[in-house]
């Protein structure tokens, strides 16, 4: 932003440029995947194709849409894909091989895979230990690398995940090529200094050109937004979205 002296807003404007190097934030949007998980909310095929090309429209990065929820969901990845449209489409999908040969069928290039890797999430969910977890994880990551695709890795509830191994499990993405690994704050209990603390100890131990940094945060207590932008400041450059802020419980930004 130009500054200047006269504008009766200038000091504010000054005291906001936290620095001087500027990137561009890249948005993905999640209305057809996160969104879908709000109370009450259920697209139609149609209604999907159309907003992926309202979103196309309004200028997002990538679109994240997940096909192994139903068969109309899947219809709905596949056509959209079809389309042409300027902006990456996401396959969203467990960290699983059957799931993701589903995504690969529906012609995804990019394959959006997640794994909860928290001690809580490990025990009470995938009851599986880190090493099982991290084997598991690699082995999707390679196999969707071994198509020639494009992929990101959710590294979810890692706000509540033991750093080492959140650092470890960054790492192992990183040296094979993951495109994009995403920091999420999956239960929405960060606040904007925690988040910025927490994407910048992950940007600061990975080769940046290899893997880029997305952040997915969540409102419960009406910090997304500001988590968002403060992970940024910490070395993330993609914020995921939704139209209105639909999403699990209180939505995302």
């Amino acid at each position: 932003m130009s500054l200047k002296s006269d504008d009766p807003n200038y000091f504010a404007h000054f005291y906001n440029q936290s620095n001087n190097n500027k990137k561009r934030i890249r948005i993905l949007d999640s209305t057809l995947r996160e969104g879908e998980q709000h109370p009450g909310v259920a697209f139609t095929i149609k209604q999907r194709i159309q907003i992926a090309w309202m979103l196309d429209s309004f200028g997002v990065d990538q679109i994240e849409i997940s096909p192994i929820v139903s068969s109309d969901h899947y219809q709905a990845t596949k056509t959209i894909i079809k389309q042409g449209l300027r902006a990456d489409i996401l396959a969203h999908v467990r960290a699983i091989k059957s799931d993701v040969d589903v995504a690969i069928d529906s012609g995804a290039t990019w394959i959006a895979t997640y794994m909860g890797i928290s001690d809580i999430h490990l025990s009470a969910k995938l009851k599986i230990n880190r090493e099982a977890a991290k084997i598991r994880a690699l082995e999707v990551a390679d196999y969707i690398k071994s198509h020639g695709l494009k992929a990101r890795f959710t590294m979810e509830d890692a706000s509540r995940t033991d750093p080492s191994f959140l650092i470890d499990m960054c790492k192992e993405m990183n040296k094979r090529g993951i495109e994009r690994i995403s920091i999420p704050d999956t239960v929405g209990i960060m606040s904007p200094r925690g988040m910025y603390n927490l994407v910048k100890m992950v940007y600061d131990n990975i080769d940046i050109s290899k893997s880029s940094l997305d952040v997915h945060c969540h409102n419960d207590v009406g910090l997304a937004l500001a988590n968002a932008l403060a992970g940024c400041e910490g070395g993330a450059d993609q914020i995921h979205t939704t139209i209105d802020g639909l999403g699990e419980r209180n939505g995302i930004p």
